[in-house]
């Protein structure tokens, strides 16, 4: 192969982020994360996209730190 087809396959855009808030596109050779069959370009973009969301140990259900027992 000829260096000016490396060049083109390396910034070939393969799929797009499964994210929908995203949808950036995603490069042949690039390190993603496959769910499914879909491709996601992040970290963050497969949180978002399986719905996992950041909470407070213990207070996951409207508990805002009343003690128990």
């Amino acid at each position: 192969m000829s260096k000016v087809f490396d060049l083109a396959v390396e910034y070939e855009v393969i799929d797009y982020c499964a994210n929908e808030i995203c949808g950036k596109e995603i490069f042949f050779g690039q390190p993603v994360t496959k769910i499914g069959h879909e491709l996601v370009c992040s970290g963050k973009c497969l949180v978002e996209k399986i719905g996992a969301v950041t909470i407070i140990a213990g207070r996951e259900n409207g508990d805002h730190g009343t003690q128990r027992g």
